[in-house]
């Protein structure tokens, strides 16, 4: 299977679970996705399949793709979402830092992982996983 495939499969299942351990979907999973599903398989798929696009048919390089990752990160939860928490001072000084984290473990983490460099990033991987947990965690808390 071609890396560009394998990216946009990974992608999903990575959002999906990213989804689902840092929103409401964990205290009411069938009320979570009735609600929001239209959206929500719009943004599993899009996201995926776009930085897939710029990752093997564009070839941007990282820091190019971080940027992308940014503007991804602005566009869902400010443009789409509309997350008062990047919006509510002082909370913000840690909720866009967390956003812009859980936006690279959902880029590079797959990417990474399909061509076979995850050992190379393993300090990298293992603090963006990191954060995903702690917000995870966070998230089952207090909800």
């Amino acid at each position: 299977m071609k890396n560009y495939l394998k990216y946009i499969l990974l992608g999903i299942v990575f959002w999906a679970v990213v989804d689902f351990t840092t929103t409401g979907a964990i205290r009411n999973p069938a009320g979570y996705y009735l609600t929001y599903m239209p959206a929500l398989l719009i943004f599993y798929i899009g996201y995926p399949l776009i930085f897939s696009l710029l990752i093997y048919k564009f070839r941007l390089s990282n820091r190019w793709l971080f940027l992308a990752a940014l503007v991804g990160a602005f566009v869902v939860e400010v443009v789409f979402t509309q997350n008062a928490l990047l919006f509510t001072f002082p909370i913000m000084l840690l909720a866009i830092p967390l956003a812009v984290s859980i936006y690279s473990f959902l880029t590079f983490v797959p990417k990474w992982i399909i061509e076979k460099n995850i050992k190379d990033k393993k300090w990298k991987t293992i603090v963006l996983t990191a954060i995903w947990v702690l917000l995870s965690i966070i998230t089952f808390i207090s909800n």
